[in-house]
C-alpha cells in the first residue's frame, strides 16, 4: 500500500463523541444488499439507487443522485460483492470519510433522520471501535482497502409472511402478492415485480449473493450478522448458516442481531433460542407496534398471542431481559395502544427501541405526523404524562420519540401547499387497502375503531373529500 491520508484527529482516538463525526467504519467491515440485488454501504445510506429506490430515497432530492425512471430489466446491473467492495465509488467514499468529509449519503446518520440512536454509533463507537486505526493502516491513499467485510446485512428476498400498513411490496411479499392481484402496481414504480425481471433478480440472488456470502460463513472470519429481510426467519439460509457455525465451532465469534417479526423460532429441527446463547453476543429487535387487536391490526398476520409467547421464550434466556428488545414503530393507530405498550415493556424489564413512522411525503396518513398541531399535542402530551413518572432507562427511546414530535413539523407545516390534497389521496388508498383485508370482519379493527377513540380526531380525519365528496 502506498502512503495513507493522515486524519484530521489524533490516531486511533475516533469515538462519536470526539472532534470528527463524520468518520464510520462501515466502509471497511460492513456490507449491505437489498432485496433487489441494491448494494450500499449499509441499509440507512442514502445513494443513487440503481434499479429500484429504497425506502429511504422516496425523495426526489438531486443531492442524493439521479431519480430514474426504471421500469426494464436493461435498468438492473447487479454487481458481486468482489466488483464493489474497491469500486470507485467505495474508494471515494472512503478517502473522503479519512479526511473528515461530511457526505450526503450519510444524512440519515448526520442528522439522526430515523431515530437519536444512528448505525455510526453502532459501528464506529462500539461494534467496530477496535478497529479504527485498521481501517487507515490497510488503505491507500486512493481509498483501496485491503480489509474485507466482517459484517453482512444480506437481505435474499422479500420473502415476509406479514403485511405491515407502513411497510410496502420491496420489502414484503405478501404486500407484492396482494398489489398483484388488485392491480395496484405498475412496472414502471415497481419494475421488479416484472415477472421476467423478478427471474433475473431471483437467479443472481441464488446464485451470486447466496454463494458470496456462503463463502464467507465457510471462512470463519465472519463478526456479525444483522438477519433482516423481509422476514429473515423465512429464510432457509438463515437455518443452513446458523447451522454451519455451530458445526464449525464459530458461532462465539458472531455478534448476532436480528430484526425479525418473531412470528416464527422454531423450522424443521432448528429451534432459535438454542443457538443465541452460544453467539459472542446478540439482540433481537422484536417489530412490534402496538399489543393485542391495535396490534394485530397496523402488522397483518400477527397473533399477538403467538408472538408474545415467543417473546417471553427469549426473555426467559440468560441475559434475555437486556437483549430482547421492542422495536416499536410509531403510527397513528399505534399511538392508542402506547400506555398498554410500556406497561407490557415494564413488566418483563425489557427495552423499547423507537422511531418514528417515517415519510417524504404528506400521503402517508398512518403517520401521527399527518394529524393537526393540536390534536397531536394533545395525544403526546397525555401518553407523555402517563409514561415519564414510570419509565426506565430501557424505554427512553419512547420519551425521546415523543418529545420529539412536539417539535417536529408536522405535515401540514412542512409541505402547506400539498399536505391537504395529499391527504385525501392517501386517506383512498388507506381504503382501497381496508376494503381488501376485510377491516372490521371476524371480530378484526378497523381504523375508525381506533381514531374514534378521540372523535375530534376522528371528525378530522373522516371529513368529505372536497373534491368526490366521499369520505
Amino acid at each position: 500500500m502506498s502512503k495513507k491520508i493522515k486524519p484530521i484527529w489524533e490516531h486511533g482516538a475516533v469515538s462519536p463523541e470526539s472532534p470528527n463525526k463524520v468518520f464510520c467504519t462501515a466502509p471497511w467491515t460492513h456490507t449491505y444488499i437489498s432485496p433487489q440485488s441494491e448494494r450500499r454501504m449499509c441499509c440507512a445510506s442514502r445513494e443513487e439507487h440503481q434499479f429500484q429506490k429504497q425506502y429511504i430515497d422516496a425523495s426526489n432530492d438531486e443531492k442524493y443522485g439521479e431519480v430514474r425512471e426504471s421500469g426494464t430489466i436493461d435498468d438492473y446491473k447487479p454487481v458481486s460483492l468482489k466488483e464493489h467492495w474497491n469500486s470507485q465509488y467505495m474508494m471515494d467514499i472512503r478517502k473522503k470519510l479519512m479526511a473528515g468529509e461530511k457526505i450526503p449519503q450519510c444524512d440519515v446518520c448526520n442528522d439522526s433522520i430515523l431515530s437519536s440512536s444512528t448505525y455510526r454509533q453502532w459501528f464506529t463507537g462500539f461494534l467496530f471501535n477496535d478497529k479504527i486505526d485498521q481501517c487507515f493502516e490497510e488503505t491507500d491513499e486512493d481509498g483501496r482497502t485491503t480489509m474485507e467485510p466482517i459484517s453482512f446485512d444480506y437481505r435474499y428476498s422479500n420473502l415476509c409472511n406479514f403485511k405491515c400498513r407502513m411497510c410496502g411490496e420491496q420489502l414484503s411479499s405478501s404486500w407484492e402478492t396482494e398489489k398483484k392481484k388488485h392491480n395496484l402496481w405498475t412496472p414502471e414504480q415497481q419494475p421488479f415485480m416484472v415477472p421476467e425481471n423478478k427471474k433475473v433478480i431471483e437467479k443472481f440472488q441464488k446464485e451470486v449473493v447466496e454463494e458470496e456470502f456462503w463463502e464467507y460463513i465457510k471462512s470463519g472470519t465472519v463478526e456479525e450478522l444483522y438477519w433482516v429481510g423481509g422476514e429473515p426467519l423465512m429464510y432457509d439460509i438463515h437455518w443452513k448458516s446458523m447451522d454451519r457455525l455451530q458445526a464449525d465451532n464459530n458461532l462465539h465469534k458472531v455478534h448476532l442481531r436480528y430484526n425479525s417479526n418473531l412470528s416464527r423460532v422454531r423450522y424443521k429441527d432448528y429451534y432459535l433460542y438454542d443457538w443465541l446463547p452460544q453467539a459472542k453476543d446478540w439482540t433481537m429487535c422484536a417489530s412490534i407496534d402496538g399489543t393485542g387487536p391495535i396490534g394485530e391490526f397496523i402488522r397483518t398476520g400477527l397473533k399477538w398471542d403467538e408472538w408474545d409467547r415467543n417473546f417471553r421464550e427469549g426473555v426467559a434466556l440468560p441475559g434475555g431481559h437486556d437483549k430482547m428488545i421492542m422495536d416499536l414503530t410509531i403510527t397513528g393507530p399505534g399511538m392508542f395502544d402506547l400506555k398498554n405498550f410500556l406497561d407490557y415493556a415494564l413488566e418483563l424489564d425489557v427495552k423499547i427501541e423507537t422511531k418514528r413512522m417515517f415519510a417524504f411525503h404528506p400521503d402517508i396518513v398512518l403517520s401521527p405526523m399527518a394529524w393537526p398541531r393540536h390534536i397531536l399535542d394533545e395525544i403526546v402530551h397525555d401518553v407523555l404524562d402517563y409514561a415519564r413518572p414510570i419509565v426506565t432507562d430501557k424505554q427512553q427511546t419512547l420519551i425521546r420519540e415523543l418529545e420529539g414530535m412536539l417539535t417536529a413539523p408536522t405535515f401540514q407545516e412542512q409541505f402547506p401547499d400539498t399536505a391537504n390534497e395529499q391527504f385525501f389521496n392517501g386517506r383512498a388508498y388507506q381504503h382501497i387497502i381496508h376494503n381488501i383485508r376485510k377491516d372490521g370482519e371476524n371480530g378484526r379493527l378497523t381504523l375508525g375503531d381506533i381514531y374514534r377513540q378521540h372523535p375530534e380526531l376522528w371528525l378530522w380525519f373522516s371529513r368529505p373529500d372536497p373534491k368526490h365528496n366521499q369520505r
